[in-house]
Protein backbone atom coordinates (compact mmCIF):
# COMPACT_ATOMS: atom_id res chain seq x y z
CA UNK A 1 0.00 0.00 0.00
CA UNK A 2 2.48 2.39 0.94
CA UNK A 3 4.31 1.89 -2.30
CA UNK A 4 1.02 2.55 -4.30
CA UNK A 5 0.71 5.70 -2.42
CA UNK A 6 4.53 6.55 -3.11
CA UNK A 7 3.96 6.00 -6.96
CA UNK A 8 0.73 8.48 -6.96
CA UNK A 9 2.25 11.51 -7.41
CA UNK A 10 4.29 9.98 -10.31
CA UNK A 11 1.34 8.90 -11.85
CA UNK A 12 -0.35 12.26 -11.20
CA UNK A 13 2.53 14.31 -12.90
CA UNK A 14 2.27 12.00 -15.77
CA UNK A 15 -1.50 11.88 -16.24
CA UNK A 16 -1.51 8.42 -15.32
CA UNK A 17 -4.71 8.86 -12.51
CA UNK A 18 -6.98 8.97 -15.52
CA UNK A 19 -6.79 5.40 -15.36
CA UNK A 20 -9.85 3.45 -13.21
CA UNK A 21 -7.02 0.68 -12.59
CA UNK A 22 -5.10 3.13 -10.04
CA UNK A 23 -8.27 4.05 -8.67
CA UNK A 24 -9.34 0.51 -8.05
CA UNK A 25 -5.99 -0.52 -6.82
CA UNK A 26 -5.75 2.20 -4.42
CA UNK A 27 -9.18 1.41 -2.92
CA UNK A 28 -8.29 -2.66 -3.00
CA UNK A 29 -5.05 -2.35 -1.93
CA UNK A 30 -5.65 -1.33 1.87
CA UNK A 31 -8.43 -3.73 2.20
CA UNK A 32 -6.10 -6.76 1.22
CA UNK A 33 -2.97 -5.16 3.25
CA UNK A 34 -5.05 -4.66 6.43
CA UNK A 35 -6.88 -8.03 6.06
CA UNK A 36 -3.37 -9.71 6.17
CA UNK A 37 -1.99 -7.62 9.21
CA UNK A 38 -4.99 -7.76 11.35
CA UNK A 39 -6.60 -11.46 10.15
CA UNK A 40 -4.11 -13.88 8.27
CA UNK A 41 -0.96 -12.78 10.38
CA UNK A 42 -2.52 -13.58 13.90
CA UNK A 43 -3.52 -17.60 12.60
CA UNK A 44 0.02 -18.57 13.03
CA UNK A 45 0.41 -17.47 16.29
CA UNK A 46 -3.32 -18.95 17.33
CA UNK A 47 -3.35 -21.99 15.77
CA UNK A 48 -1.00 -24.47 17.94
CA UNK A 49 -2.08 -22.33 21.27
CA UNK A 50 -3.47 -25.30 22.92
CA UNK A 51 0.17 -27.05 22.68
CA UNK A 52 2.37 -27.20 25.53
CA UNK A 53 5.33 -24.93 25.99
CA UNK A 54 7.52 -24.12 24.41
CA UNK A 55 6.49 -26.19 21.20
CA UNK A 56 3.58 -23.87 21.33
CA UNK A 57 6.04 -21.02 20.91
CA UNK A 58 8.29 -22.63 18.50
CA UNK A 59 5.86 -23.85 15.62
CA UNK A 60 3.78 -20.53 15.88
CA UNK A 61 7.11 -18.86 15.08
CA UNK A 62 7.74 -20.96 12.22
CA UNK A 63 4.54 -20.63 11.10
CA UNK A 64 4.47 -17.52 11.05
CA UNK A 65 7.67 -16.87 9.67
CA UNK A 66 6.22 -19.03 6.43
CA UNK A 67 3.01 -17.47 6.02
CA UNK A 68 3.57 -14.07 7.00
CA UNK A 69 7.07 -14.07 4.21
CA UNK A 70 4.24 -15.85 1.66
CA UNK A 71 1.92 -13.28 2.15
CA UNK A 72 4.62 -10.54 2.03
CA UNK A 73 5.21 -12.11 -1.55
CA UNK A 74 2.27 -12.18 -2.63
CA UNK A 75 0.60 -8.78 -1.56
CA UNK A 76 2.80 -7.04 -4.43
CA UNK A 77 1.98 -8.96 -6.86
CA UNK A 78 -1.86 -8.35 -6.56
CA UNK A 79 -1.08 -4.73 -6.94
CA UNK A 80 0.79 -5.38 -9.91
CA UNK A 81 -1.78 -6.86 -11.15
CA UNK A 82 -3.84 -4.04 -11.57
CA UNK A 83 -0.83 -1.18 -11.92
CA UNK A 84 0.11 -3.97 -15.09
CA UNK A 85 -3.62 -3.27 -16.40
CA UNK A 86 -3.12 0.63 -15.73
CA UNK A 87 0.19 0.28 -18.44
CA UNK A 88 2.51 1.58 -15.66
CA UNK A 89 6.05 0.30 -15.67
CA UNK A 90 8.29 -1.19 -12.37
CA UNK A 91 10.25 -3.71 -11.38
CA UNK A 92 8.02 -6.39 -9.43
CA UNK A 93 11.27 -8.39 -8.68
CA UNK A 94 13.11 -5.45 -6.44
CA UNK A 95 9.20 -4.53 -5.01
CA UNK A 96 8.51 -7.85 -4.20
CA UNK A 97 12.55 -8.37 -2.60
CA UNK A 98 11.30 -4.76 -0.60
CA UNK A 99 7.91 -6.45 0.85
CA UNK A 100 9.94 -10.16 2.51
CA UNK A 101 12.05 -7.40 3.50
CA UNK A 102 10.55 -5.26 5.28
CA UNK A 103 6.81 -6.01 5.33
CA UNK A 104 7.03 -9.60 6.22
CA UNK A 105 8.98 -9.37 9.62
CA UNK A 106 6.37 -6.53 10.44
CA UNK A 107 3.47 -9.02 9.84
CA UNK A 108 5.40 -11.45 12.02
CA UNK A 109 5.17 -8.59 14.87
CA UNK A 110 2.17 -7.62 14.71
CA UNK A 111 0.69 -11.02 14.34
CA UNK A 112 2.36 -11.86 17.44
CA UNK A 113 0.85 -8.88 19.32
CA UNK A 114 -2.70 -9.79 18.18
CA UNK A 115 -2.52 -13.25 18.87
CA UNK A 116 -1.19 -12.43 22.49
CA UNK A 117 -3.80 -9.98 23.00
CA UNK A 118 -7.06 -12.33 21.66
CA UNK A 119 -4.96 -14.92 23.69
CA UNK A 120 -5.07 -12.44 26.93
CA UNK A 121 -8.45 -11.89 26.59
CA UNK A 122 -9.45 -15.61 26.26
CA UNK A 123 -7.64 -16.31 29.68
CA UNK A 124 -9.28 -13.18 31.01
CA UNK A 125 -12.95 -14.06 30.40
CA UNK A 126 -12.12 -17.86 31.05
CA UNK A 127 -10.94 -16.52 34.61
CA UNK A 128 -13.95 -14.47 35.23
CA UNK A 129 -16.63 -17.55 34.35
CA UNK A 130 -14.34 -19.66 36.94
CA UNK A 131 -14.50 -17.20 39.09
CA UNK A 132 -18.37 -16.60 39.01
CA UNK A 133 -18.46 -20.49 38.66
CA UNK A 134 -16.62 -20.34 42.08
CA UNK A 135 -18.63 -17.65 43.80
CA UNK A 136 -21.55 -19.41 42.76
CA UNK A 137 -20.54 -22.28 44.64
CA UNK A 138 -19.65 -20.90 47.79
CA UNK A 139 -22.94 -19.18 47.93
CA UNK A 140 -24.39 -22.52 47.26
CA UNK A 141 -22.72 -24.27 49.83
CA UNK A 142 -23.59 -21.73 52.08
CA UNK A 143 -27.24 -22.83 51.90
CA UNK A 144 -26.75 -26.45 52.58
CA UNK A 145 -25.57 -26.65 56.10
CA UNK A 146 -27.85 -23.72 57.11
CA UNK A 147 -30.40 -26.26 55.71
CA UNK A 148 -29.81 -28.91 57.77
CA UNK A 149 -28.85 -26.83 60.49
CA UNK A 150 -32.95 -25.88 60.83
CA UNK A 151 -33.64 -29.30 59.68
CA UNK A 152 -31.66 -30.50 62.49
CA UNK A 153 -33.51 -28.10 65.26
CA UNK A 154 -36.73 -29.27 64.14
CA UNK A 155 -36.29 -32.72 64.65
CA UNK A 156 -34.90 -32.05 68.48
CA UNK A 157 -38.29 -30.69 69.02
CA UNK A 158 -39.91 -33.92 67.41
CA UNK A 159 -37.97 -36.09 69.24
CA UNK A 160 -39.86 -35.03 72.51
CA UNK A 161 -43.15 -34.59 71.40
CA UNK A 162 -43.13 -37.90 69.15
CA UNK A 163 -40.46 -40.21 68.03
CA UNK A 164 -42.82 -41.59 65.78
CA UNK A 165 -43.30 -38.77 63.94
CA UNK A 166 -39.74 -37.93 64.07
CA UNK A 167 -38.57 -41.14 63.01
CA UNK A 168 -40.78 -40.27 59.48
CA UNK A 169 -39.12 -36.69 59.60
CA UNK A 170 -35.35 -38.54 59.38
CA UNK A 171 -36.69 -40.25 56.39
CA UNK A 172 -38.05 -36.92 54.96
CA UNK A 173 -35.05 -35.31 55.62
CA UNK A 174 -32.81 -38.15 54.07
CA UNK A 175 -34.13 -38.11 51.05
CA UNK A 176 -34.08 -33.74 51.05
CA UNK A 177 -30.35 -34.04 51.44
CA UNK A 178 -29.84 -36.71 48.87
CA UNK A 179 -31.62 -34.21 46.68
CA UNK A 180 -29.64 -31.27 47.67
CA UNK A 181 -26.66 -33.17 47.35
CA UNK A 182 -27.47 -34.02 44.29
CA UNK A 183 -28.43 -30.07 43.44
CA UNK A 184 -25.04 -29.25 44.98
CA UNK A 185 -22.73 -30.64 41.70
CA UNK A 186 -25.20 -28.64 39.37
CA UNK A 187 -24.98 -25.25 38.41
CA UNK A 188 -28.47 -25.12 36.23
CA UNK A 189 -31.53 -27.64 37.98
CA UNK A 190 -34.87 -27.93 36.08
CA UNK A 191 -37.67 -26.22 37.94
CA UNK A 192 -39.27 -29.59 38.80
CA UNK A 193 -36.37 -30.82 41.14
CA UNK A 194 -36.68 -27.33 42.73
CA UNK A 195 -40.58 -27.82 43.58
CA UNK A 196 -39.41 -31.76 44.66
CA UNK A 197 -37.18 -30.00 46.89
CA UNK A 198 -39.92 -28.26 48.85
CA UNK A 199 -42.59 -30.58 49.00
CA UNK A 200 -39.40 -33.30 50.95
CA UNK A 201 -38.79 -29.95 52.91
CA UNK A 202 -42.64 -29.08 53.34
CA UNK A 203 -42.91 -32.77 54.35
CA UNK A 204 -40.81 -32.34 57.36
CA UNK A 205 -42.57 -28.62 58.09
CA UNK A 206 -45.87 -30.23 58.52
CA UNK A 207 -45.03 -32.88 60.91
CA UNK A 208 -43.56 -30.12 62.99
CA UNK A 209 -46.22 -27.46 62.68
CA UNK A 210 -49.30 -30.39 61.87
CA UNK A 211 -52.30 -28.42 60.83
CA UNK A 212 -51.21 -24.44 61.70
CA UNK A 213 -49.06 -24.67 57.82
CA UNK A 214 -51.46 -25.03 54.93
CA UNK A 215 -50.24 -25.51 51.51
CA UNK A 216 -51.38 -24.29 48.15
CA UNK A 217 -49.50 -24.92 45.35
CA UNK A 218 -50.36 -22.74 42.02
CA UNK A 219 -48.30 -24.19 39.79
CA UNK A 220 -47.94 -24.55 36.07
CA UNK A 221 -46.22 -27.77 35.61
CA UNK A 222 -45.35 -26.50 31.94
CA UNK A 223 -42.67 -24.46 33.27
CA UNK A 224 -40.60 -27.78 35.28
CA UNK A 225 -38.34 -27.67 32.53
CA UNK A 226 -37.19 -24.36 33.05
CA UNK A 227 -32.94 -24.72 34.00
CA UNK A 228 -32.43 -22.08 37.02
CA UNK A 229 -29.96 -22.24 39.96
CA UNK A 230 -30.49 -24.66 42.47
CA UNK A 231 -32.58 -24.02 45.75
CA UNK A 232 -33.81 -20.61 44.43
CA UNK A 233 -37.23 -20.80 46.20
CA UNK A 234 -36.84 -23.18 49.04
CA UNK A 235 -34.92 -19.91 51.57
CA UNK A 236 -37.88 -18.11 50.61
CA UNK A 237 -40.52 -21.06 51.85
CA UNK A 238 -38.04 -21.65 54.81
CA UNK A 239 -38.36 -17.70 55.54
CA UNK A 240 -41.98 -17.67 55.02
CA UNK A 241 -42.92 -20.53 57.71
CA UNK A 242 -40.07 -19.20 60.50
CA UNK A 243 -41.00 -15.37 60.42
CA UNK A 244 -44.91 -15.46 58.85
CA UNK A 245 -46.53 -19.00 60.03
CA UNK A 246 -44.70 -20.40 62.65
CA UNK A 247 -44.64 -16.88 64.66
CA UNK A 248 -48.82 -17.05 64.65
CA UNK A 249 -50.98 -19.19 67.36
CA UNK A 250 -53.17 -20.47 64.29
CA UNK A 251 -50.39 -20.73 61.91
CA UNK A 252 -51.07 -19.67 58.38
CA UNK A 253 -51.33 -20.70 54.55
CA UNK A 254 -48.54 -21.10 52.34
CA UNK A 255 -49.19 -20.72 48.67
CA UNK A 256 -46.40 -21.12 45.72
CA UNK A 257 -46.90 -20.15 42.75
CA UNK A 258 -45.37 -20.74 39.03
CA UNK A 259 -46.03 -18.47 36.18
CA UNK A 260 -45.42 -17.18 33.11
CA UNK A 261 -46.98 -13.50 32.36
CA UNK A 262 -46.52 -10.55 29.88
CA UNK A 263 -42.99 -12.14 28.38
CA UNK A 264 -41.68 -13.28 32.28
CA UNK A 265 -41.52 -16.21 34.45
CA UNK A 266 -42.43 -15.36 38.31
CA UNK A 267 -41.75 -17.86 40.99
CA UNK A 268 -43.55 -16.88 44.02
CA UNK A 269 -44.01 -17.79 47.77
CA UNK A 270 -47.02 -15.85 49.64
CA UNK A 271 -47.63 -16.94 53.42
CA UNK A 272 -50.56 -15.54 55.98
CA UNK A 273 -49.52 -15.30 59.72
CA UNK A 274 -47.43 -12.78 60.93
CA UNK A 275 -47.36 -9.48 58.74
CA UNK A 276 -44.21 -8.12 57.11
CA UNK A 277 -41.49 -5.70 58.33
CA UNK A 278 -39.46 -3.47 56.50
CA UNK A 279 -36.25 -4.38 58.51
CA UNK A 280 -36.72 -7.69 57.84
CA UNK A 281 -36.29 -7.72 54.27
CA UNK A 282 -32.99 -9.71 53.49
CA UNK A 283 -32.50 -11.22 56.78
CA UNK A 284 -30.80 -14.14 57.24
CA UNK A 285 -28.55 -15.94 54.84
CA UNK A 286 -31.19 -17.26 52.65
CA UNK A 287 -32.65 -14.25 51.11
CA UNK A 288 -29.34 -12.49 50.70
CA UNK A 289 -27.66 -15.26 49.32
CA UNK A 290 -30.76 -15.49 47.18
CA UNK A 291 -29.83 -12.08 45.79
CA UNK A 292 -26.48 -12.29 44.80
CA UNK A 293 -26.99 -15.93 42.93
CA UNK A 294 -29.85 -14.55 40.65
CA UNK A 295 -27.16 -11.16 39.80
CA UNK A 296 -24.40 -14.12 38.98
CA UNK A 297 -27.02 -16.34 37.12
CA UNK A 298 -28.78 -13.80 35.28
CA UNK A 299 -27.68 -10.12 35.43
CA UNK A 300 -29.96 -7.44 35.48
CA UNK A 301 -32.77 -10.46 33.43
CA UNK A 302 -33.61 -11.06 36.73
CA UNK A 303 -34.84 -9.46 39.85
CA UNK A 304 -36.68 -10.19 43.55
CA UNK A 305 -38.89 -8.26 45.73
CA UNK A 306 -40.40 -8.82 48.98
CA UNK A 307 -43.43 -6.73 50.71
CA UNK A 308 -46.75 -7.09 52.37
CA UNK A 309 -49.43 -8.68 49.90
CA UNK A 310 -53.17 -8.14 50.95
CA UNK A 311 -53.53 -10.03 54.77
CA UNK A 312 -49.48 -11.65 54.03
CA UNK A 313 -46.23 -11.12 52.35
CA UNK A 314 -45.51 -12.16 48.62
CA UNK A 315 -41.71 -13.02 47.66
CA UNK A 316 -41.30 -12.83 44.11
CA UNK A 317 -38.50 -13.91 41.67
CA UNK A 318 -39.26 -12.16 38.00
CA UNK A 319 -37.02 -13.89 34.94
CA UNK A 320 -37.46 -12.78 31.46
CA UNK A 321 -38.31 -15.45 29.90
CA UNK A 322 -35.82 -14.88 26.78
CA UNK A 323 -32.89 -15.52 29.42
CA UNK A 324 -34.22 -18.65 30.64
CA UNK A 325 -33.05 -22.45 29.19
CA UNK A 326 -35.03 -25.11 29.34
CA UNK A 327 -33.81 -29.16 29.71
CA UNK A 328 -36.29 -30.30 27.06
CA UNK A 329 -37.50 -27.95 24.23
CA UNK A 330 -38.94 -24.80 24.42
CA UNK A 331 -42.56 -22.89 25.32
Amino acid sequence: MLWVLFLLPGYWSSNLTGSRWIWVNAFVTPFTHIGAFAFLAPLPWILPRRLPSPWNFILGFALSVLTCELLSAILPVIDAWFLTHAKIKFNLGKVVQLYISFVGPAMMVVGGLVAARARSDELWAVSEMEAQVAKNRLLQSQIHPHVLFNALNGLVELIHKSPREAENAVRHLSELLRRIMRASEQMRLPLGEERKIIADFLALESIRLASRLRVIWEWDENLDSIEVPPLLLQPLVENAIKHGIAPSIPGGELILRARAQDGAIFLEVWNSGAPFRDHEEGRGIGVNNLRSRLSLAFGTGASFSIGPSGPGTLASIRLEANQVEFAHGTL
